[in-house]
This record gives structure tokens, C-alpha cells and sequence, in this order.
């Protein structure tokens, strides 16, 4: 296919017109008449998608970083580093922004102390329970949890196990307990649990997520959290889906846990997944 008039634009132009940036009217004009550049565009698109999948963030510093940053938690080189990072990439200064405006509304952190004449006033010490570390990881948490709030949450339905042939039946019948298949929207995710190869008290989740439409590869990259709550807290694990659509947990104590893969559209949540084996 060829172009309807020849040299109208040119490929910076389209480009150009993919990027956002402000181009001539004849551009406009050109592409809404002439089917090969319209074409080519929708091409171009395609590549900075996929590109857009690939690396999105890659070189950008983690959440924990960007936090501890604003915080002032960092030594002046790698402040300086984030600093300079923070001038190029507009993805990671506008969540320091929203990790300002979050930080300006905590009362522990806003707080003011009162210095005069070279002292510090001072919490008597039966009601200071502030620790910087400590408060440090809870406003963290809690900018996380803030900024996943208003984000789409698909839960995922467990699906019927498949029927066994009769010679894999035991005597007691019992439906096992694994691998459990999970279906959200167009995202399908498999579970496994197995024992861990270290130790023989611990166990190993492996996961493998496919959606329809899109490769494995399309999938690499996206992040997975594994929580679950005790008497001691809030536990958190992340890790990320790798090229063949695998991710895996190693170390995990029974207990029931929340799966959450994070989508850019939304979050596909399991809810009360059963970190357990058979006995």
C-alpha cells in the first residue's frame, strides 16, 4: 500500500503526532484521508506499547527509595542521585508529590518541636513512643495502602477442580486441595503449593498467570504481593512475574494469605488462599 500523496509528511512528523506534540494541520489532515499512514501510525503505537510493557520503570528507583528520600533517610549520595533522577522522570516525581501531600497530613510526622535557647522540649518519657524507623516503614505502608485504595480490585473466582480418573481417586475421596485455577476477567491464574527445598516446616507457593489476548512475555514484569496478617502484624511479600508467566514464593509458613496481581487497569485479588499442603 502506498502513500495517497507522496510526501505530504514524514515519519518525525508521525511520531511527532503519536507523541502529543504539536504538529502541522496538514498532518491532521493527511492522516484522516490517507489509509497507509493511518496505518503505519496504529503501528507505531503498537511498538510504544509494547516497549511501554517492557520497560516501564525499569530504571526508576523503588517506592521504599523514593519514600526514605523524601523522608531525608538517605546519605547525600544517593539523595542526590534520586534528586537527579526526580529532574527526568515525571512518573516517579509526581508519586514523591503524592507522598508529600500524604506525609503533610500525618500528625506524627507534622508534629513541630519546640526549640529555645539551644534545648529541645521533649515528650516525657512515659508517653514518647515515637521511633523514626519504626514510623518511617508504618507511613510507608500506609502511603501504599493509600495509593492502592481508589484502584479497581477484580476478585478472582476459584474455578471446579477437574474430575479425576477413577484410579487417581483415593480411598477416602477427598477433594485435593491443589492445584487450585483461578479465573478474574480474562486473567487466569494457576497455584501450587509444594514443600520448600531448604527446610522441611516451610513451603513454596509457585504461580503461573495467563490472559487472553496477550503473550507470556506481555506479562513479565508485573507485580505480585502475597500478605497475610498475624498477631505480630502485617506481613508482605512481592515479587514479579517472569517471561514464561511463572512467579514464586519460597519460605512461607502455613497460614491463609491475600494474592494480589497488580494490572495496570485494576488489581485481581485472591482472598483467603489456604497456604497449606495436603496430609
Amino acid at each position: 500500500m502506498e502513500c495517497s500523496e507522496p510526501g505530504t509528511i514524514r515519519d518525525e512528523e508521525l511520531v511527532a503526532y503519536l507523541a502529543g506534540e504539536k504538529v502541522r494541520p496538514a498532518v491532521v489532515q493527511h492522516l484522516t484521508r490517507c489509509q497507509r499512514c493511518s496505518s503505519q501510525l496504529a503501528t507505531y503505537r503498537r511498538i510504544e506499547l509494547k516497549l511501554i510493557s517492557k520497560l516501564y520503570r525499569w530504571d526508576c528507583p523503588p517506592n521504599q527509595i523514593l519514600g526514605e528520600y523524601q523522608m531525608g533517610m538517605l546519605s547525600s549520595e544517593q539523595a542526590l542521585n534520586v534528586k537527579n533522577h526526580l529532574r527526568m522522570c515525571v512518573l516517579c516525581a509526581a508519586e514523591v508529590a503524592t507522598l508529600t501531600e500524604f506525609l503533610a497530613h500525618d500528625r506524627m510526622l507534622a508534629e513541630p518541636v519546640s526549640v529555645a535557647q539551644n534545648t529541645v522540649s521533649v515528650r516525657p518519657a512515659a508517653t514518647n513512643n515515637h521511633h523514626p524507623a519504626r514510623d518511617a516503614k508504618r507511613t510507608l505502608d500506609s502511603l501504599r495502602e493509600h495509593s492502592l485504595a481508589g484502584v479497581r480490585r477484580i476478585v478472582a473466582t476459584l474455578l471446579p477442580q477437574q474430575p479425576r480418573l477413577a484410579y487417581q481417586r483415593d480411598v477416602s475421596s477427598q477433594t485435593a486441595l491443589w492445584p487450585r485455577r483461578y479465573s478474574a476477567e480474562d486473567v487466569s491464574i494457576s497455584i501450587q503449593i509444594e514443600r520448600g527445598p531448604s527446610r522441611k516446616d516451610s513451603l513454596q507457593l509457585i504461580g503461573f498467570v495467563t490472559r487472553q489476548g496477550t503473550t507470556l512475555e506481555a506479562m513479565q514484569g508485573t507485580p505480585v504481593r502475597l500478605s497475610t496478617l498475624a498477631s505480630t502484624g502485617k506481613t508482605v511479600y512481592t515479587q514479579n512475574i517472569d517471561e514464561l508467566g511463572n512467579f514464586v514464593f519460597s519460605s512461607l509458613v502455613p497460614a491463609t494469605y491475600t494474592l494480589e496481581l497488580q494490572l495496570p487497569e485494576g488489581i485481581v485479588v485472591i482472598d483467603q488462599l489456604p497456604v497449606t499442603t495436603e496430609e
